[in-house]
């Protein structure tokens, strides 16, 4: 699953929320650390970690974003997705690291 960050309307959504291999950030738009920052703390998405590369996600806000396809089997992917991270130590006390990763804008 891929979070899109964009900064020009400061939004986040989900995408491909079925997607339990792969579990990224991608920022769209123009704007900052700082900018970046702000979007997802007011979005309650969870914290841009220091390093600025990475960002903790919240699993509550994550099933938020998720919406309808946050059902019965998708807890169970999430579920399976945090137990896989947490033995690579990608989980903190308040969520699941994410990496940023570069947004092709052409794409």
């Amino acid at each position: 699953m891929l979070i899109v960050i964009d900064l020009s309307e400061s939004r986040v959504h989900l995408h491909d929320p079925d997607d339990f291999g792969r579990f990224s950030v991608a920022v769209e738009g123009s704007g900052d650390r700082n900018d970046l920052a702000g979007v997802v703390d007011q979005s309650g998405l969870g914290r841009l970690k220091e390093d600025g590369q990475h960002i903790v996600v919240d699993p509550v806000a994550l099933r938020a974003l998720a919406g309808a396809a946050a059902t019965d089997e998708w807890d169970e992917g999430l579920a399976g997705m945090c137990a896989y991270a947490a033995g690579k130590g990608w989980v903190e006390d308040d969520g699941v690291v994410a990496h940023i990763e570069p947004r092709d804008e052409t794409a």
